[in-house]
């Protein structure tokens, strides 16, 4: 598979981490969980979340574009997903993370936000 085809199959990979994080999160709701395992599942779901922005710089960085090209795509995938930051900041400082059902609500609506970013940038290049 060379870059252009993994560009091409962004947004299916953007639609199945969101499931995939989604997946992951949910039933935290439901579950009454230690905190060391609450947190791993938080953790994954997170990464879940962001492998969409990790496969997309991944393949521009490996893809034969020239510079310009390669910065642009990489600042525009940042840009419309600001809410990356967030579960980043999260996923970084998921060792003191306490209350589980405000943490799931906070990270469910980062994910949707951010695959509706995601969605509607590859929906207007289209």
């Amino acid at each position: 598979m060379d870059a252009e085809q993994i560009i091409r199959a962004t947004p299916m990979i953007n639609h199945l981490s969101t499931i995939a994080a989604i997946g992951c999160v949910f039933p935290t709701y439901f579950l009454h969980l230690r905190p060391a395992t609450y947190r791993l599942i938080l953790s994954e779901g997170i990464i879940f979340g962001l492998s969409t922005l990790a496969i997309g710089i991944t393949a521009l960085l490996v893809g034969p574009f020239d510079d310009f090209v390669r910065d642009t795509a990489i600042g525009t995938l940042v840009s419309f997903s600001p809410l990356v930051v967030v579960l980043t900041a999260i996923l970084v400082g998921i060792k003191w993370i306490s209350r589980v059902v405000l943490w799931n609500t906070i990270v469910l609506t980062s994910l949707i936000l951010d695959w509706a970013g995601v969605w509607a940038y590859f929906w207007a290049l289209s």
